[in-house]
């Protein structure tokens, strides 16, 4: 585990990063790529939405 205060030291001048947490303490810490984008599963789905997608639940028969 890293404490948020030694991880401040230690982030890129540039660019994003994703820092997980876990129990007040930092569990991970990792880079995110130019080529990479973040976003919750409900943010992914609008967007998806409003590019003109149908978003449909699988209904579990077999094909």
């Amino acid at each position: 585990m890293i404490h948020k205060e030694t991880a401040v030291l230690n982030l890129p001048d540039d660019g994003r990063v994703l820092i997980t947490c876990k129990d007040g303490a930092i569990s991970s810490v990792r880079v995110v790529q130019d080529n990479e984008h973040m976003a919750s599963l409900k943010a992914l789905l609008e967007l998806a939405r409003l590019a003109g997608y149908t978003v449909t639940k699988n209904d579990g028969a077999e094909r």
